[in-house]
């Protein structure tokens, strides 16, 4: 499936969440480790792209000011990306590619604030050098982002 074909779930009217079946996620279904990190990397190279295409708008000699600014201003896009991907398809453009998909563990379909959640993991990740990725290397495959949000990756 491409990933711009949106996926409508069935929402049942009338009933909380705590309310809707919870989705039993079998530990065969868990994408791989190499799947999620390809479609990371694919993501990552998007805002590579980003950041190298407003460089040449920054004011020469660098200052803080400016150089803080598209930093500010990338660290918002990414925001709306991943959160808003991961709410409108549970997966964004390297997800698709790879065929990786971001499912919450009660539920079929993640909220605001599981995917909030789950880029302020990655944010937390980049911060501490990568500890929170490393911790995908273990048995329970789930990173920082994954335990901070309550959500699993499998394959789409």
């Amino acid at each position: 499936m491409r990933f711009d074909e949106v996926e409508l779930e069935v929402v049942p009217l009338g009933l909380d969440e705590e309310q809707v079946a919870p989705v039993v996620v079998a530990a065969s279904t868990h994408a791989s480790r190499w799947r999620r990190l390809m479609a990371f990397l694919t993501d990552l190279s998007l805002f590579a792209a980003l950041v190298l295409v407003l460089y040449p708008l920054l004011s020469r000699p660098l200052a803080w000011a400016p150089t803080a600014a598209l930093a500010g201003f990338v660290a918002l896009f990414s925001y709306y990306y991943y959160v808003g991907t991961w709410l409108l398809w549970g997966k964004t453009i390297g997800g698709a590619i790879f065929d990786v998909r971001v499912v919450a563990a009660e539920r079929a379909s993640m909220t605001m604030r599981e995917a909030s959640l789950r880029w302020a993991g990655l944010y937390l990740s980049f911060a501490t050098a990568g500890i929170g990725f490393i911790l995908a290397l273990l048995p329970s495959r789930r990173s920082l982002s994954d335990r901070m949000s309550d959500t699993h990756c499998v394959t789409a």
